[in-house]
């Protein structure tokens, strides 16, 4: 999947939002592609109609107010001409500044992703994925196991467990309660000498999941 910096990132090709009520056949096709012009008509499509969405409305109202307190009062003629401005200039100007918050945004989320992770020497804990550990069976085997085991993944509330060819195809899955889990004899009859199968866990608490494991390989010795 491509990176969301590179879906959003300008090319020389993208097109400027002053041209957006006067499309050209060239731009309709770059339309058709770019994921950041696609964003920024549909923002513009949205301030030039009678009616914004209230996220729209939220971030105009707030860069307006940072806008009044970074600046110096308006005269009462600057007043008179904003007031005078036709509708169309001042949903252009509303457009502008939605583009504005959307670059700070993005910006914003390059440095948060690309900042190094600051290291706070207060704190013991350390930060880890969770994941179910799996005890048996592993590698190669003497016989068809019978049953599944793993270690408990705290507040885990049931585990669902899938046996995969090693092309992904699933074979069986079930879910159960407990840290281990019984095969069905026709489950067990698929352990076949000399075939490979993978299996794996992930726990769950709820509809949400806790944690998840990594898939094992087994083989029956022929």
């Amino acid at each position: 999947m491509s990176d969301w910096k590179d879906v959003l990132a300008p090319t020389p090709e993208c097109i400027d939002i002053a041209r957006f009520d006067a499309l050209t056949d060239a731009d309709r096709a770059h339309l058709e592609t770019c994921v950041r012009c696609q964003t920024e008509l549909a923002l513009f499509r949205e301030m030039m109609s009678e009616e914004t969405s209230p996220a729209s409305q939220w971030i105009a109202g707030r860069l307006t107010m940072w806008s009044a307190e970074a600046a110096p009062p308006l005269s009462d003629r600057a007043n008179r001409k904003v007031e005078a401005l036709p509708p169309h200039s001042k949903r252009r100007s509303a457009f502008l500044a939605l583009a504005a918050a959307l670059a700070i945004v993005i910006g914003l989320g390059t440095w948060m992703q690309m900042r190094e992770p600051s290291i706070d020497t207060t704190t013991t804990g350390t930060y880890r994925s969770a994941r179910v550990e799996l005890v048996t069976p592993a590698g190669d085997l003497t016989h068809a196991p019978n049953e599944l085991r793993w270690t408990n993944v705290p507040k885990a509330s049931r585990y669902r467990v899938r046996i995969l060819e090693v092309d992904g195809t699933v074979v069986w899955s079930g879910e159960t309660t407990g840290t281990h889990v019984a095969l069905p004899p026709d489950v067990i009859a698929q352990f076949k000498p000399g075939k490979s199968l993978r299996w794996e866990v992930q726990a769950f608490r709820g509809t949400e999941m806790l944690a998840s494991s990594e898939t094992q390989t087994v083989r029956v010795n022929p």
